[in-house]
């Protein structure tokens, strides 16, 4: 069997149960042709192409919904239970746990980080389904805080509810940490700085090293920071180290892909051909694809023509006129 036809024969099937059937291949096909001998020839160009997708690690809805089954129980439920239990002296009176349990439920509010048109934000609605919580537990930063200012101007902000103890921020993914420090630094400020007995946490899906030092920081959550899946160094597909290609065939060459990625990724992207501030991730989900994947694979031809196999829905912070 051919190099093209193997990787032929892998996609179609990670089309087919990998990912849902959410990705189909005319899609995969028109993709390819995206690539028109630049940088090698076409043929070879479309071979790299099709392996390096053989690794994209894809995730469709039905696999999201578990995961988030996964996230509250394993990195909420269980270590507040264990808390609790531990704080009654390892006592094995379930219902006495699992009543102190529910009034620390009720103390919570999840908050999505971001807008409400955002990615975290549209999570939770999922999260609040497969989870079986009440709606009540769940809330837009606005809603959930009210402020104060002093006569300097300083802002604090404490829970609308004085009955909520806990804010639980939630996001799909870390990358680099950079949305999560801008959108919440100051609300984290004014929240220590009103009321500091609330408890502060952060939950997300995926989490990479470098951006889960940035939200672990003192002067974010302090290492109340949790990730379902920790991303170190070896997802970053196009570097030596890379575990997407660790194991790879004798004709492959890891420094060609990476040319052919930044050759076409420099049209798309410019400031970001590998993705954004170098993010190399081959990780995409049914509900958006992250900037941090590099661009030929979501890129939507804006800049320049080019036909996307896994779609991102770009954010517009500009004026909807």
């Amino acid at each position: 069997m051919s190099i093209i036809a193997e990787c032929e024969r892998k996609i179609t099937t990670l089309c087919k149960h990998a990912w849902d059937s959410e990705v189909q291949w005319v899609q995969v096909q028109r993709w390819l042709e995206n690539f028109k001998g630049e940088v090698l020839s076409a043929d070879e160009e479309c071979q790299y192409a099709m392996f390096a997708l053989t690794k994209f690690m894809y995730f469709g809805k039905r696999l999201v919904r578990e995961m988030l089954r996964s996230l509250y129980r394993d990195h909420f439920k269980a270590p507040l239970m264990q808390r609790i239990r531990r704080n009654l002296g390892d006592t094995r009176d379930l219902s006495l746990v699992s009543s102190l349990y529910a009034q620390e439920l009720a103390a919570t509010r999840f908050i999505g980080v971001g807008n409400p048109s955002e990615s975290g934000t549209h999570l939770l609605y999922y999260f609040r389904q497969v989870n079986r919580l009440p709606k009540d537990l769940f809330d837009d930063i606005g809603s959930a805080l009210s402020f104060r200012s002093d006569r300097n101007g300083e802002v604090s902000f404490f829970p609308s509810n004085p009955q909520v103890t806990r804010l639980v921020f939630f996001d799909d993914l870390v990358g680099s940490g950079t949305q999560a420090s801008q959108y919440l630094s100051r609300y984290l400020r004014g929240i220590r700085a009103g009321c500091s007995n609330v408890e502060l946490r952060y939950v997300c899906l995926f989490g990479t090293e470098k951006g889960m030092s940035v939200v672990n920081g003192a002067d974010m959550f302090d290492g109340k920071a949790t990730s379902m899946f920790d991303l170190d160094e070896s997802y970053r597909g196009l570097e030596v180290n890379s575990r997407h290609f660790d194991d790879p065939p004798d004709w492959f060459d890891l420094p060609t892909l990476k040319r052919i990625f930044h050759h076409y990724g420099s049209r798309l992207k410019p400031g970001f051909p590998l993705g954004y501030k170098n993010g190399q991730l081959f990780l995409g989900f049914s509900h958006n694809t992250p900037d941090n994947a590099p661009p030929i694979f979501w890129d939507e031809g804006l800049g320049a023509p080019w036909s996307p196999l896994f779609v991102r829905y770009d954010k517009n912070y500009g004026s909807s006129i």
